[in-house]
């Protein structure tokens, strides 16, 4: 080598090396920034220990049991002031939640409206009542309930105050202002923050497009540790819904069986693991372990998941056979409970039934609760009637509102086909599988719970 050459390696030398430690620390960075946009891994779900309640679902309900009775015989004996009729209330609810028996709801319906006519303004129940009212979806009776709850003079404590503010986001959610949702939840943790207020909170960012965020907000309650076996279950459901939103079928099936395990009989953790088996291809497991949990539960929801199973499976009439036991039921709540009943009794039409009765539910129920999840069940309806532009121009205000899934831009895709507009149409394919690569899967199809 000549003496130019040697000192011209000895120039270039250190910026070689400079030049390595950046690309070493770009490197560096840059799969930081990756961890850091992915977030810490899941919890184990071994590793997740509950911390104190009943074991399993029949446990918690003869407690509710042994509570409702109590409630009723003091009634009884002569204590029907509202405080008393709000315990009943309280506690009908709380069993609805095990068993999902609509029966309850009507009951603690009736109870608490009767509660706040014996209390004088602004005393009464006015939280128990805005928080049934929002599960009745009747908004208007939820702002009612908290306007009575702001006039009472003692200051409420802090759990009160995010219940309220907590409820307020979740009327804002469902009226389609996802802006004003994330900032009453905002004030809700403010005041006292809690399990089911996260879980509010992980379906917002979920459904408005962020399902890293939606799944740190369940991770971050899965890790807590002062929960019960049922708000553990609770929570590795909605996990479970964040997997299927973007196609990971693994981690929801491991959260499925997570929250069927916790909290054993509980039926909506039932109905996902057999949902599940269809998901990994056993959809004769799941329309066996479907038709028990219908029997027993006598629940429409697992009636219409299974119609809608053996539908795909071709097998007709036994599916119409379902499917009838499911309407009749559907019916029914809705003649008791048309606002609550309205979306499911629309989705039962448009997957067993008949899609213009559920243009009829499902455009009643968009002008009540303008919100995504319901704009898709009315774009649904309207395409299956033939009114591909009307289903468009639903998806678009949908979009405009803020609304992001995987099964909307189908939806919009399917339309866009029909007005003869390919290239757009292929536009929205594309962007549905970006959100969730598995969304045209056809085992994506079995996906009846948590879909989007």
């Amino acid at each position: 080598m000549t003496r130019d050459a040697q000192r011209s390696v000895r120039v270039r030398w250190p910026w070689l090396l400079l030049l390595a430690v950046l690309v070493v620390a770009a490197t560096g960075y840059g799969v930081q920034r990756w961890r850091h946009r992915q977030g810490p891994p899941d919890p184990v779900p071994a590793e997740i220990h509950p911390w104190f309640g009943p074991k399993t679902a029949a446990e918690a309900i003869t407690a509710a049991n042994v509570q409702i009775d109590g409630a009723r015989e003091r009634i009884a004996r002569g204590q029907k002031d509202w405080l008393h009729l709000e315990i009943l209330g309280d506690t009908l609810v709380g069993r609805y939640r095990l068993t999902g028996n609509w029966d309850d709801l009507a009951e603690a319906d009736r109870t608490l409206d009767e509660a706040i006519a014996l209390a004088d303004f602004p005393a009464g129940p006015s939280l128990s009542r805005a928080a049934l009212s929002n599960t009745l979806h009747r908004l208007d009776d939820v702002e009612k309930a908290l306007t009575r709850f702001d006039a009472q003079k003692a200051r409420p404590l802090p759990d009160e105050a995010s219940s309220a503010w907590a409820l307020r986001g979740d009327g804002a959610m469902q009226r389609g202002d996802y802006a004003s949702a994330r900032e009453d939840y905002g004030r809700a943790e403010a005041a006292a923050n809690n399990a089911g207020l996260a879980l509010r909170q992980s379906m917002l960012a979920l459904r408005t497009g962020d399902p890293e965020l939606a799944r740190r907000r369940v991770n971050a309650v899965l890790r807590g540790k002062r929960l019960t076996r049922q708000a553990l279950a609770s929570a590795a459901l909605q996990r479970a819904t964040v997997a299927y939103a973007v196609g990971d079928w693994a981690a929801a099936g491991r959260w499925v069986r997570y929250a069927d395990g916790v909290f054993p009989g509980q039926w909506l953790a039932q109905a996902f693991a057999a949902q599940q088996e269809a998901v990994e291809g056993r959809p004769d497991v799941a329309a066996t372990r479907y038709a028990a949990l219908a029997e027993h539960t006598q629940a429409p929801e697992v009636m219409d998941a299974l119609a809608h199973l053996l539908r795909l499976q071709g097998k007709r009439d036994e599916s119409r056979q379902w499917a009838a036991r499911a309407g009749a039921i559907w019916a029914r709540r809705v003649q008791v409970l048309p606002e609550a009943a309205a979306a499911h009794a629309a989705e039962h039409e448009l997957a067993v039934g008949d899609p213009a009765r559920a243009l009829v539910l499902a455009r009643a129920d968009a002008a009540r609760r303008p919100h995504g999840a319901t704009l898709a069940l009315l774009a649904r309806a309207q395409l299956l009637t033939g009114d591909a532009a009307g289903a468009l121009a639903t998806i678009d205000k949908a979009e405009r509102g803020g609304w992001r899934s995987a099964l909307l831009l189908l939806q919009k895709a399917e339309a866009l086909d029909a007005l003869g507009r390919g290239g757009a149409a292929e536009a929205a394919r594309t962007a549905a599988l970006k959100i969730n690569p598995k969304a045209a899967d056809p085992a994506a199809r079995f996906v009846w719970f948590g879909h989007d």
